[in-house]
């Protein structure tokens, strides 16, 4: 649960879930002026919650007071989850997997480009329309690999509706 109260005491902990690792910041008294530090578990201290949460993270910018959480406290979650109307659901949309990118210099004439999701890779087609099969025989009406997120895995372990 984000931190809304940021006038934090020392001797305050925090933690945070990342990577399925529990971390733990504790405020400590500034050297000087500075008012408080973060200092992590390892003894690296830092000037915010930001930038204790960015070194956990591998040095990716976070907002700190997101983050991180009050120990103790859990995440308060919503009666019901609501979604943005016009948008589809985290994992409900079908993967498209051949799509058209840009042409590269030196392709042929008459030539296009397209990207397969499920090698990785881009290849030449002939023609007008999208291919349906790339070169490595994935085709675009699998529907394990077209499938929404999860659906295939649900199907299998047969708690599809």
């Amino acid at each position: 649960m984000a931190i809304e109260n940021r006038n934090l005491l020392a001797g305050t902990r925090l933690a945070a879930n990342y990577k399925k690792q529990r971390y733990v910041c504790t405020l400590e008294a500034g050297e000087g002026e500075e008012g408080v530090a973060f200092v992590l578990e390892n003894g690296k201290r830092f000037k915010s919650p930001s930038a204790a949460a960015s070194s956990i993270m591998g040095g990716k910018a976070v907002n700190g007071w997101r983050f991180w959480s009050l120990e103790g406290e859990t995440p308060v979650q919503a009666a019901e989850p609501t979604e943005p109307k016009g948008k589809a659901k985290k994992g409900t949309r079908s993967r498209k997997l051949i799509s058209k990118v840009p042409n590269h210099a030196g392709d042929a004439e008459g030539a296009r480009r397209y990207w397969c999701t499920a090698c990785m890779t881009s290849f030449l087609a002939e023609g007008e329309g999208a291919p349906e099969v790339c070169p490595e025989g994935h085709r675009t009406d699998d529907a394990e690999l077209t499938a929404p997120a999860g659906e295939a895995v649900a199907a299998e372990a047969g708690l599809a509706e």
